[in-house]
Parts: C-alpha cells; sequence; structure tokens
C-alpha cells in the first residue's frame, strides 16, 4: 500500500499516461491499448531518470523542478515506451545473432 504513494508509483502513473496518450494517437486495438499503457509505465519507472539529460541534450535546457521534470521524463517514456522497448530488445537480439555468427564464422577455420 505504501508504494501507491511512492515515486516509482508517480513515474508509473506518468508512464501509463504517456502510453496511453501513444495509443491514442495510434489508433490501435483495445489489447494494443492495455500493453501500450502496460509497457509506458514498467519503462517509466526505469528509464525515466535518463530521458531528462537525453531531452536536454537534444532540446537544451529543461527548467522546473525537481518533479516536474521526473513526471515529464517518466511521461516521455510512456509515449515512447513501446517503440523504445522494441528498439532494445532488436538491437540486444541483432548483437547476440551478430555475435553468434562472429564465433561460428572463426570457429569453421
Amino acid at each position: 500500500m505504501e508504494w501507491l504513494f511512492s515515486a516509482d508509483a508517480r513515474l508509473a502513473l506518468g508512464g501509463a499516461l504517456g502510453g496511453a496518450v501513444g495509443w491514442m494517437t495510434r489508433r490501435g486495438s483495445l489489447t494494443d491499448g492495455v500493453i501500450q499503457v502496460a509497457v509506458g509505465g514498467i519503462c517509466a519507472v526505469y528509464l525515466a531518470p535518463i530521458a531528462i539529460p537525453t531531452l536536454t541534450a537534444q532540446l537544451g535546457p529543461i527548467t522546473g523542478t525537481t518533479e516536474e521534470l521526473a513526471r515529464l521524463s517518466a511521461f516521455v517514456v510512456g509515449i515512447g515506451g513501446v517503440s523504445l522497448s522494441g528498439f532494445i530488445i532488436d538491437l540486444f537480439h541483432f548483437w547476440r545473432v551478430r555475435r553468434g555468427r562472429i564465433a561460428k564464422d572463426t570457429s569453421d577455420e
């Protein structure tokens, strides 16, 4: 019960709301929406801390209180959570396949 009022819960809510916005703008099915909201919330908890430095590097300084910046980063990560997590999974998969090919190619010689 204590978790519901924690900083992580606020990040998860911001990410879930970002996921909901992403779903509504893409006009996906209800199943897609539920998945996008859940993934947005999960990604926000773990990836929101890196969003502000990344956004600042691209857009310039962003002002606000620490709590406002945390909410902004959670929302931004929530919007792109499905795409971002898919990209990370694809990148990891590519790395594993590439590494496996290199190991296989060198052992054949």
